[in-house]
């Protein structure tokens, strides 16, 4: 289940930087035409992540990344929120940025972290 996550989460921060490049660089290309579609898009594409993951989005178990990520996640939706109220590409540079690292930052996460895979070590059962 892992790789879809890892997978899905690839391919949307695929797609927002695209949609990032191409509202930055001024292309109309694209069907968003502004940094608050952009960034709506990323904060709704992020709840189907989450909805996907199946995780919870507050951090419940211990551990360094988990620590980061917990203040990473509501950093990024404020950042996100406020460039679809205010509509600046400054902000929106600041939504991307921290989208790429909590993205870079699971990803290892996921890489260096053994799965669980329910099997409990030998040893005594109390103590």
């Amino acid at each position: 289940m892992r790789i879809v996550r890892d997978v899905t989460a690839t391919l949307i921060v695929v797609a927002l930087a695209l949609l990032y490049v191409d509202v930055v660089g001024g292309s109309n290309f694209g069907f968003i035409a502004d940094a608050r579609g952009v960034a709506a898009t990323g904060l709704v594409l992020g709840l189907v992540a989450c909805a996907i993951a199946g995780e919870s989005v507050t951090v419940a178990r211990p551990g360094t990344w988990r620590a980061i990520a917990g203040v990473l996640v509501p950093t990024l939706v404020a950042a996100g929120i406020v460039t679809v109220i205010i509509n600046n590409t400054t902000v929106l540079a600041v939504f991307m940025t921290l989208l790429v690292v909590l993205w870079a930052g699971s990803t290892v996460h996921h890489l260096v972290e053994p799965a669980r895979t329910g099997v409990t070590r030998p040893g005594p059962t109390h103590a």
